[in-house]
């Protein structure tokens, strides 16, 4: 039972669409299963506060919880050295 709405990103999307096969199945099955219980997850620390990560093999999927609207904001999902780098570039969202 999914309790959570899913915001995919623009830059969720992309690397979305890059992954093989296989993978992408694993990390579909892997944004339901956040949905239905988004804390399953890893909370980030230090300058990464608010994320949160889901591991899908050597991929990492990096969300958000927004707990008052119940919804997922997925940032983006790739190789867990890559999309850490990316997300520490990244500027502070006001998304949620």
């Amino acid at each position: 039972m999914k309790i959570y709405r899913a915001r995919l990103l623009n830059s969720f999307l992309k690397q979305e669409k890059k992954l093989n096969a296989e993978i992408k199945e694993r990390v579909i099955e892997a944004v339901e299963g956040i949905l239905s219980d988004p804390y399953s997850g890893v909370d980030l620390k230090g300058n990464l506060k608010g994320y949160w990560d889901k591991r899908v093999g050597k991929y990492r999927i990096v969300y958000k919880i927004n707990e008052s609207e119940k919804r997922v904001i997925f940032f983006d999902v790739d190789l867990r050295k890559r999309v850490y780098n990316r997300l520490k570039r990244r500027k502070p969202s006001n998304c949620i």
